[in-house]
């Protein structure tokens, strides 16, 4: 056999070289699209299915809803994701000693999976993410996306169970469930909480240990991680401190939680690991209306509310340096016109039991019903819930459609 010649050029190399492929030119909007959007822009971002039934009408309509920048747009554009609906608890009865989990929906928004959980005690709203516990599933925590259905399973690690007042008497002590305070918040660097799916995420535990007396708790669980920090601690003035069935609030990395009768607030420093106690300001307040709880976070400063019959009072306080505190902001809605004149008159009790940060929404719980309240407009609704209402977790995000068109 004849050996290749080395000046003999391959039949590929010896091939004309193919022409650069061509690339597609990108579509200029017309002006009737630029005027679409800027209607679609303005839809509704409380009633999800909206812009499914436009993205239906025809290719164009699609084809500006599905593109990313749109979805941008959209989110910026409102600012602050809608409220899909809230979330509360039923504890244990005698005929059900299970805790029971419900999803409440304000809007065309439903997940199916989550509408009753058994089994369940959901601990906290918030960026788009739900936190649950379960207490008779063996000692863990539940972090949960109902927009994407993604879950993640963060187990209990020991040095939490004296932040939780973990019992282990007998089947009886199932039934109390956790007894601390927890918050859930996104961990996104720079994050405008606009879109949070798919993490990282942080839980953050603040609770008291009976047997530390008058010594407050906490610890934070990190996704990136996957572990629980030290337990960091803080001298306060009364035992069993930490009110659970509270609201928690979040600024920036701060977890702000609530005592047990509003006489001070714990501020919990994740990034600096440290836990100071801020006294609420009560010098301007009658003694009737002493009792004040937490709601949220309104234009960046913590939210208080009261209910004293026919009034709901409001007080925004914005913690200042060395753990100083003041109020900046007293007002008050006369709930005559909004609620049913029998549920004034009467000797009902009447709570503040949620609030829709971003969207100035008020859940007020009633002897008739829950109700919630728009602090911008006045507007209140009843909510169809048969169910006494303890603690109400709106539930904030964007979505459209199954898959979403803004995921």
């Amino acid at each position: 056999m004849r050996p290749p010649n080395p000046s003999t050029k391959s039949p590929i190399l010896m091939a004309p070289s193919l022409p650069p492929p061509r690339r597609r030119r990108r579509r200029t909007p017309s002006p009737v699209d630029n005027a679409m959007r800027e209607i679609f822009l303005r839809l509704p971002a409380d009633d999800p299915g909206s812009l499914v039934r436009a993205a239906a009408v025809c290719r164009s309509w699609f084809r500006i809803l599905s593109d990313e920048a749109f979805a941008r747009e959209y989110r910026a554009f409102r600012r602050a994701p809608p409220m899909l609906g809230f979330l509360h608890n039923q504890p244990p009865v005698y005929k059900r000693p299970s805790w029971v989990s419900h999803f409440v929906s304000t809007t065309t928004f439903s997940p199916p999976e989550f509408e009753d959980l058994e089994g369940y005690q959901v601990l906290d709203s918030r960026h788009g993410l739900v936190l649950l516990y379960s207490p008779e599933m063996g000692e863990y925590f539940v972090v949960s996306d109902l927009v994407t259905h993604e879950d993640w399973e963060i187990h209990v690690d020991p040095k939490c169970h004296g932040i939780m007042r973990w019992e282990d008497d007998g089947p009886e002590d199932v039934s109390e469930g956790i007894r601390c305070n927890a918050a859930v918040l996104c961990d996104k660097d720079l994050c405008d909480h606009l879109d949070c799916h798919g993490g990282p995420f942080l839980v953050a535990l603040v609770g008291s240990d009976d047997a530390e007396g008058s010594m407050a708790l906490a610890t934070v669980y990190s996704s990136k991680t996957r572990e629980w920090s030290d337990v960091i601690s803080v001298d306060v003035d009364e035992p069993d401190l930490i009110y659970d069935k509270a609201h928690s609030a979040v600024v920036g990395n701060k977890v702000y939680v609530p005592c047990v009768e509003s006489s001070c607030v714990l501020e919990y420093d994740i990034g600096e690991q440290e836990l100071s106690v801020i006294s609420v300001p009560y010098e301007d307040q009658d003694e009737s209306q002493r009792y004040v709880d937490l709601m949220g976070v309104e234009d960046g400063m913590l939210l208080f509310a009261s209910v004293m019959k026919p009034r709901l009072y409001l007080w925004s306080m914005e913690a200042g340096p060395n753990g100083a505190a003041g109020w900046a902001r007293r007002r008050f809605i006369e709930l005559e016109p909004l609620l049913p004149r029998s549920i004034l008159l009467d000797n009902f009790t009447v709570s503040a039991v949620g609030f829709a940060e971003g969207v100035s929404v008020i859940f007020v719980s009633t002897q008739s019903g829950l109700y919630t309240i728009e602090l911008s407009s006045g507007r209140c609704d009843k909510v169809n819930v048969e169910e006494h209402v303890q603690k109400a977790m709106p539930y904030m995000s964007f979505y459209i459609g199954e898959r979403g068109l803004l995921d």
